[in-house]
């Protein structure tokens, strides 16, 4: 495989080193867009919830490519131990920050890491989490890091990841006129993050067959948000210009908690994989 186009964890890991001091901040000033991230954060935490043992059980949970700590943090807060990895040692400096801020520290330990090659034994984890497209990152190596990610999980534990959606990114570059741009991405499953590195954009077949393949029963992919800036358009409409997104919001919420589970997954901007490790 050329690696002229690949991300090396070097190339990656500098990217977020750079970012890592303001990664947890929504910068976005326009309320629907500061929304749409609290959105994605609920949706994806809802699910977490469900999974979860009853309040009082402590998990060693993993959050792979665990970013800035957000989703540690939860985990922490709800009693369980968390090993936070991440290939950016500034992204680990950032989690330690973020959950020293709010007093969970002494729940979590900090490894330098890649998905593609965990450092752990086989079934070290209750739950395995990898939220922020870590597995996008790895590009033709992905099966590679479904795989760990699975390995490392107790038999029947759950396997949670996030994947940016291909059907999702043809139809943004269509509708902002890079028709060449979205026909290649398309046919290739080659787009970019927000800082211009390469990721994989998934097909639902492929998280079918990656899940499979790594050892895990599929239970749920589904879109994160969905139809979004559509729904608010509608709601616009209907309400009028005086309807306040920022003021709705628990009402945009539970409205795309609904559809989210619906059968909207490739309306979705990312996916949202929901896998066991097979017993």
């Amino acid at each position: 495989m050329s690696t002229a186009n690949t991300p090396q964890p070097q190339d990656i890991s500098s990217c977020y080193n750079q970012v890592s001091s303001t990664y947890n901040d929504n910068k976005y000033t326009k309320a629907a867009h500061k929304l749409f991230w609290v959105v994605y954060e609920e949706l994806t935490w809802k699910a977490v919830e469900k999974v979860l043992p009853p309040a009082g059980t402590s998990w060693r949970v993993l959050d792979a490519g665990g970013g800035g700590g957000k989703f540690s943090a939860r985990f922490a807060e709800a009693g369980h131990n968390v090993t936070v990895l991440d290939i950016s040692a500034g992204m680990l400096d950032s989690a330690r920050a973020y959950l020293g801020s709010k007093g969970l520290l002494e729940r979590c330990s900090f490894i330098e890491g890649t998905v593609a090659d965990l450092p752990f034994k086989d079934s070290e984890f209750d739950l395995v989490f990898s939220e922020g497209d870590p597995v996008s990152y790895c590009l033709d190596q992905y099966p590679k890091a479904m795989s760990e990610l699975v390995r490392v999980v107790k038999p029947g534990g759950p396997v949670i990841m996030g994947v940016d959606n291909r059907h999702e990114h043809f139809m943004f570059e269509l509708k902002h006129g890079k028709k060449a741009e979205a026909l290649k991405l398309l046919l290739t499953g080659r787009g970019k993050c927000p800082y211009g590195l390469p990721v994989h954009l998934f097909t639902i077949q492929e998280l079918q067959d990656g899940v499979k393949a790594a050892g895990a029963d599929l239970e749920e992919i589904f879109g994160k948000p969905v139809m979004y800036f559509e729904m608010l358009e509608a709601m616009q409409a209907e309400r009028g210009p005086d309807f306040d997104v920022w003021a709705a919001r628990d009402e945009i919420i539970a409205m795309q908690e609904k559809l989210a589970h619906e059968g909207y997954a490739l309306q979705g901007q990312h996916f949202q994989v929901m896998a066991r490790r097979k017993k």
